[in-house]
């Protein structure tokens, strides 16, 4: 079964066989386990996706956040790639390492799970940015166009 070449850029970094993965202009997006902190680059993409601290309500902007491993590096051997990534405020960073519980980003939207000392189901709670939605104006706007 053929792999894609950012799935091999992937393997190759956690092997240790290529030091980082790189983006289109040399920024460095996947490292593998061999480095612990995010880069700039790579917190900049996070931004992008997260737009702040991941859990609702936060209002925390990325300037203050810190990159969170989903998988843990320490605890979990997770690798300091961007799908492993997910931006926290200080306060949430601390309460997720103090209650355990598990994130997943499915397209693109955090879920937060849990542990059962919580919720004994573990009902995954939506994470992220919930986008307004802009109501339609009540004004039009008359265009004249002249011959």
């Amino acid at each position: 079964q053929p792999i894609s070449a950012r799935t091999a850029r992937i393997l190759a970094a956690d092997a240790h066989i290529i030091p980082q993965v790189l983006g289109g202009d040399s920024a460095v997006l996947d490292q593998g386990v061999g480095k612990r902190l995010f880069t700039t680059a790579q917190k900049l993409a996070l931004a992008e996706r997260d737009g702040g601290c991941a859990v609702t309500n936060c209002p925390q902007p990325p300037a203050h956040t810190e990159a969170h491993h989903i998988d843990w590096w320490a605890r979990d051997d997770g690798p300091t790639d961007l799908a492993n990534g997910i931006l926290l405020c200080t306060h949430d960073h601390h309460m997720v390492h103090r209650q355990g519980g598990d994130i997943r980003v499915i397209d693109n939207v955090p879920w937060f799970i849990p542990p059962a000392n919580i919720d004994s189901k573990r009902t995954p709670r939506r994470g992220g940015r919930i986008p307004t939605p802009i109501a339609p104006s009540t004004t039009r706007t008359h265009y004249r166009l002249s011959a």
